[in-house]
């Protein structure tokens, strides 16, 4: 497995754009910033539940990937050199740092599998693709082989084992399901096996790419699309989101509206402290609560349309 050569830089916030000018002139494309005001400004805006404690800094770290040995170190010192000379431009670089390092292409791609093993929730077993059934399994259980990826969705989070255990208990045979956000495709290929008759949504079009693989793992075939709950036609039985709170809130209405008569709507991805506002736009949207589940902070509901 190769191994990639990295950079990091350690600069004042105030001389990115100078930074990545340099950056630019030495031919550097390939780059990842880390800046604790970006998260902050996130976390203002509520783009988000669950962010990292972090503390404030005035200095960002930008770590440049290269596929094959680039720096040495006279070259290093050469690029420092240009990044502290940016005080001659009106920038004011504090005192930076730049680092030689190395990371596995490994550590980015495949390490993860080695962690990742056969899980239980109910009667599903949730099957790494790339490793052999050894489960003494059941007449009624079913098998979902998969390989989340880059997408969302292996099974091991609470809120998608919430989510399989709640359409275990609805009755989906022949009903139609809508997946909204459906990142691996779990949701949708559990649902798939209970007889559901499955739509599939999500807006990164790698996850629909990692979908479309997982569902051909299943030998199943259903659709999946780029979009979002807008983009769907028709009057499902059931819809599943395992997102996030900021998305679920605004939605609640429209799933009220497109939902059949004594339609479900399965929603999971909320943290505790967003609950309260939940179940409230969901009450003002028409959605009565049935069931509440709750795994450490991560809560998750099964609604049903309030007709």
């Amino acid at each position: 497995m190769a191994n990639w050569q990295e950079v990091k830089i350690v600069i004042n916030r105030a001389a990115v754009e100078g930074a990545y000018a340099v950056l630019d002139n030495w031919g550097i494309a390939n780059f990842a910033e880390e800046d604790s005001a970006l998260i902050n400004h996130a976390q203002e805006m509520g783009w988000g539940d669950y962010f990292p404690e972090i503390q404030h800094s005035e200095q960002v770290t930008i770590t440049c990937y290269f596929s094959e040995p680039t720096f040495s170190s006279e070259k290093l010192q050469e690029l420092k050199g240009d990044l502290v000379d940016l005080h001659r431009f009106g920038f004011d670089p504090g005192p930076v740092v730049v680092q030689l390092g190395e990371i596995s292409e490994a550590d980015w791609a495949h390490a993860w599998k080695a962690y990742y093993r056969p899980l239980r929730v109910g009667r599903v077993w949730i099957q790494p693709s790339w490793e052999p059934l050894e489960q003494e399994t059941k007449g009624t259980d079913l098998i979902v082989y998969l390989d989340p990826g880059m997408a969302f969705g292996s099974g091991t989070h609470p809120t998608t084992a919430m989510c399989i255990q709640f359409l275990q208990d609805l009755n989906l045979d022949g009903k139609l399901l809508w997946d909204v956000g459906t990142g691996s495709g779990i949701l949708a290929i559990v649902a798939a096996k209970l007889g559901a008759h499955v739509q599939a949504v999500d807006i990164d079009p790698v996850a629909v790419k990692v979908a479309k693989e997982n569902m051909e793992l299943n030998d199943l075939t259903f659709s999946v699309e780029q979009g979002s709950l807008g983009d769907l036609e028709g009057n499902p039985q059931v819809v599943v989101a395992n997102i996030v709170a900021h998305v679920i809130g605004p939605m609640l209405k429209d799933v009220q509206r497109v939902l059949a008569p004594r339609g479900f709507f399965v929603a999971a991805g909320v943290i505790e402290e967003r609950d309260p506002e939940i179940l409230s736009l969901a009450q003002d949207a028409g959605l009565r609560l049935l069931r509440r589940t709750q795994v450490g902070e991560w809560v998750g509901y099964l609604f049903g349309r309030g007709d």
